[in-house]
């Protein structure tokens, strides 16, 4: 598989992630638990520094597709890591994943057919049962 197919499949990977941590969960218990909080801060780390790795011709074919925005909550995140605001961190989590999950379906269908058999849309997987590897293994069955 290539890079730029791994990076697309991993930022499948982690916004499902963080779909699955989150479904169900309300803002109290969302408030009250630290391990989740940073579970899903860092999935949503993972999304920002692979939209990074992507090539830039990649990024400009798709600009409906907020990769600055991604980027940007990253980069925010990790400089001002001890100013987190875990109310923006709830909101955009609950909001963003999914987009960012159904627009890069859509460029793997159009860029990489064969993988999108892999990805169609389904339920998020459970947390951390999808990773990198997986496609690994799967191209070499």
């Amino acid at each position: 598989m290539r890079r730029e197919e791994l990076c697309l499949a991993d930022l499948i990977d982690n916004a499902r992630a963080v779909r699955g941590y989150l479904d169900g969960v309300t803002r109290e218990r969302w408030d009250a638990e630290d391990i989740l909080r940073d579970a899903v801060l860092y999935r949503m780390l993972l999304l920002g520094e692979i939209a990074s790795a992507l090539p830039d011709e990649l990024r400009d074919r798709y600009p409906d597709v907020a990769w600055r925005q991604v980027r940007a909550f990253r980069n925010l995140a990790v400089h001002k890591y001890f100013g987190v605001d875990w109310a923006v961190v709830w909101k955009i989590a609950q909001e963003e994943p999914a987009v960012l999950e159904a627009q890069v379906l859509a460029i793997i269908r159009a860029e990489y057919p064969a993988l999108a058999k892999d990805y169609e849309a389904g339920p998020a997987p459970d947390p951390g049962t999808a990773s990198l590897r997986d496609h690994g293994r799967r191209g070499s069955s």
